[in-house]
């Protein structure tokens, strides 16, 4: 299983696709990359939602708790990170 790119990685390879749109023979192809970059920015917001709402969540923990919440933050991560790659199976 691969890692989940980062939300700047994401961001970097929908630059990739815009330049490649740029280079397109075709309008077709230029079409594909400009959806493909499209894909890449949504992916890189959702990803950057996840990690807010990761970060107000451990907050909440600490406060109510008054604990370190590294093992609820890792469960949390997988599972936002499972129910991500289910949007691309």
């Amino acid at each position: 299983m691969h890692a989940m790119p980062t939300s700047n990685e994401c961001r970097q390879r929908a630059e990739e696709c815009y330049r490649l749109a740029g280079e397109a023979k075709t309008e077709a192809d230029r079409l594909a990359c400009l959806e493909l970059a499209r894909t890449w920015l949504e992916t890189a917001v959702r990803q950057d939602e996840m990690a807010h709402a990761q970060f107000v969540e451990e907050q909440r923990l600490v406060l109510e708790n008054g604990l370190k919440p590294e093992a609820e933050s890792s469960q949390m991560r997988r599972g936002w990170r499972q129910w991500f790659l289910r949007l691309f199976r």
